[in-house]
């Protein structure tokens, strides 16, 4: 028996299917040009990842950073996502350094961004693990129901003509151009999988990049803060989740069912559990074909 589609068609622009926030909804093209001629201030810093790539994660570290101490911010990273907000005035109003995040493309970043001195911080992490977190994020969300398998997932929405924010290819090829015509260090890249193997030198590695004096203790305070467990039990019993409600509960045609799950395992590697071999095989021949031209080293594992 055929398994039904997904339950939710998607917003299309720019050859990128949408999450169903709100301004995006409302009118996709006026929000993202809006952040496209966002206002900057030269102590910007934008958080830019594909999604699924451990933004939560990054974020809270980066904040952390920035503000000098390991409390968690009360507020959740989408208090601060540059397509998900209600009202971008919001950001304007917000105190300098801005830890910004959005999953835009590199093209549609804001261009006062660099031109300032503003930097960013982009997350890559595998896209088998990637694909495997979208599937259950979306599940959770109630996007389709329990019976659309991981396989009709990845050969439908991932491997179809109109991914999330695009192809992830596209996407991480788009950042890679963009990091190799970097000419002033504004630009730093984080492997999701060497923060989880190498997370007290990686989070040197971020210090370094913003400028931030941080002493081994406060590094190592900051790395038990936001280990995966932490934030998950921050998140439910610290964080104001007033503004998701906002983002993705609006609307009775597009509401989801769910709050969509934001951790789940944050692991390396869980994607063995999900890809058949025949699945596999597929993958492995499009991300050769890909990424034939690309220096990057992915860890899938």
């Amino acid at each position: 028996m055929e398994m039904d589609p997904p339950v939710r068609k998607p917003l299309i622009f720019d050859g990128m299917a949408l999450p169903p926030f709100l301004p995006l909804r409302e009118n996709a093209e006026k929000r993202f040009m809006e952040i496209r001629n966002l206002e900057c201030r030269k102590d910007d810093i934008i958080l830019a990842t594909y999604p699924k790539s451990g933004t939560h994660w990054i974020w809270e570290v980066v904040c952390m950073l920035i503000k000098g101490n390991t409390e968690y911010t009360k507020e959740t990273k989408e208090f601060f996502f540059l397509e998900a907000i209600p009202d971008l005035d919001v950001v304007h109003n917000l105190p300098s350094p801005r830890p910004l995040n959005t999953h835009l493309p590199y093209r549609w970043l804001p261009k006062q961004l660099t031109e300032k001195g503003g930097k960013i911080i982009n997350v890559i992490r595998n896209p088998k693990d990637v694909a495997v977190s979208m599937y259950h994020h979306l599940l959770s969300a109630g996007e389709f129901n329990k019976d659309f398998t991981f396989t009709q997932f990845m050969e439908t929405l991932f491997f179809g003509p109109v991914c999330t924010m695009g192809s992830w290819y596209d996407y991480v090829k788009e950042f890679e151009q963009a990091a190799e015509n970097d000419r002033h260090g504004l630009l730093f890249t984080v492997h999701f999988e060497n923060m989880k193997k190498n997370p007290i030198d990686e989070t040197k590695r971020l210090a370094k990049f913003l400028n931030v004096e941080a002493s081994d203790k406060f590094i190592e305070d900051i790395v038990e803060k936001c280990s995966f467990e932490n934030l998950k039990s921050a998140d439910k019993t610290i964080k104001d989740q007033s503004i998701m409600k906002k983002i993705v509960g609006i609307g009775p045609e597009h509401t989801r069912k769910n709050k969509p799950n934001m951790y789940r395992k944050g692991v390396i590697g869980d994607w063995k559990n999900h890809f058949t071999v025949t699945l596999n095989e597929r993958f492995d021949r499009i991300f050769e074909d890909e990424m034939k031209n690309s220096k990057l080293h992915i860890h899938f594992e």
